[in-house]
């Protein structure tokens, strides 16, 4: 499961106008009819939970249209790059409109894996439900959910009900493989999973350190490393001090009424249990907010593979992916314009999400979207911004864009039914204690 739910991101720019007239029509016929349409189906694609293709325009013309393709997939990168080149071709229906992208590619599969790869950019931060979780998993999990549901709801539901709690769950689990011997029923504890991700949090803690050694060398040259402790405090009060300094004089939106919401945006919103959003926003001036953007996105990231790992990010349990990654700006001789993208992918209506991160993740909302143009005023890195609720909605609203392609793999699943399928699972065929075996139960 190592190689389970990766982030890719691809970012190309848009050829010309001509193009973009093509790709604007083709995401369009994809979205319209997403199993039928003749230029590209996501359900083709291997082993993927979620995807999308969005445009990303800038609308004050200094930066050429982007093509964003997010997926959240299975397999190494490497892997599953080629395995779309072999078995899903039409999708250089849609990259075909990209600059530099040479006719026929995916023919040569080392060479179309080599482009895409190219053009991917890293998440600063990620974060899923079930990381480590293939979507085969999944889907097998609900499954075998689903055919337990049979079993209780069939004609020996009366006399399981006499039944002890343990011979209940034999009987079930016999059944269950009885009638359906193509489902994985086993109990299955990934403990070489465990130990691996405690030695990667051990590994991430030196580096860390190492890091801010790095950072404070400059302090330590010339008084040896004793002096390491002295130098990492001396470091810290002034980057808070250059942030204070810059919260004082940055400006944040005044909203006196709510933005409108663009009808591409809001038209696709609540069609099914599940929602998404892509994000966009130019970062602050200068190297410091960059830098700062990037250290907290590590630090999130951190928490999101280590301790972040039972379905809640934060205390927000609605969200099966997320990423934010970060757009360098590398044009030379002008100033610069990084820019923060943001993909979500999530249970629930926009207004419930929105209210759960204002509720149980402010400070870290904060802490990221501070280090961007016209966020909310914020004190101390994580104090406010987030906790102005009206502000943030209308500031997120006015940076939110239009999804042309959005595609699920488990679109009737929401985050809880997934862990409760994983765990129902997990123990159909294993002897359980008594106070597991009663939850066990409740949870059918």
């Amino acid at each position: 499961m190592l190689d389970a739910t990766q982030a890719l991101t691809v970012l190309a720019e848009v050829a010309d106008d001509r193009a973009r007239v093509v790709l604007d029509a083709r995401l369009a016929a994809i979205a319209d009819d997403l199993r039928g349409n003749p230029w590209f189906r996501p359900g083709e694609l291997p082993d993927t939970h979620f995807m999308r293709f969005v445009i990303i325009d800038d609308p004050r013309g200094e930066l050429p249209p982007l093509l964003a393709w997010e997926s959240n997939h299975d397999r190494a990168t490497d892997a599953y790059l080629a395995e779309i080149a072999r078995g899903v071709p039409t999708i250089e229906r849609v990259f075909e409109c990209c600059a530099g992208y040479p006719p026929g590619l995916i023919a040569d599969v080392d060479a179309w894996v080599a482009w895409m790869k190219r053009h991917a950019y890293p998440a600063g931060a990620f974060y899923t439900s079930y990381r480590g979780v293939p979507r085969a998993r999944i889907l097998n999990d609900r499954d075998v959910h689903a055919a337990i549901r049979d079993v209780i709801d069939g004609d020996d539901r009366i006399e399981l009900g006499g039944l002890p709690p343990a011979e209940i769950q034999r009987r079930i689990c016999a059944e269950v493989k009885r009638r359906r011997p193509d489902l994985d029923c086993s109990a299955t504890i990934d403990r070489e999973a465990q130990w691996r991700t405690a030695v990667l949090a051990v590994l991430a803690i030196v580096a860390l350190a190492v890091v801010a050694g790095l950072i404070a060398l400059p302090c330590v040259a010339g008084a040896g490393w004793a002096a390491l402790p002295l130098a990492l405090v001396v470091a810290g009060v002034a980057g808070y001090g250059a942030l204070r300094r810059r919260e004082a004089t940055d400006l944040a939106s005044a909203y006196v009424r709510p933005v409108d919401v663009v009808a591409a945006v809001r038209d696709v919103e609540d069609q099914v249990a599940q929602n998404q959003l892509t994000h966009l926003v130019d970062l602050k001036p200068g190297a410091f907010r960059l830098a700062l953007l990037w250290i907290v996105l590590k630090g999130i990231n951190l928490l999101a593979r280590f301790y972040f790992v039972h379905g809640a990010l934060g205390g927000i349990t609605a969200i099966h992916f997320a990423r934010w990654v970060i757009l360098r700006d590398r044009r030379p001789g002008v100033p610069k314009r990084h820019r923060l993208l943001f993909f979500s992918n999530y249970d629930g209506s926009w207004e419930s999400y929105l209210g759960e991160f204002i509720d149980r993740a402010a400070a870290g909302l904060t802490a990221v979207w501070s280090n961007t143009r016209g966020f909310p005023a914020t004190e101390r890195l994580l104090g406010e911004g987030a906790r102005d609720e009206e502000a943030f909605k209308q500031w997120t609203r006015e940076h939110q864009l239009a999804t042309q392609v959005w595609w699920s793999g488990v679109p009737d699943s929401t985050v809880q039914n997934i862990l409760d399928d994983l765990w129902i699972r997990g123990r159909l065929d294993r002897g359980l204690a008594d106070a597991e075996l009663a939850t066990w139960l409740r949870k059918l």
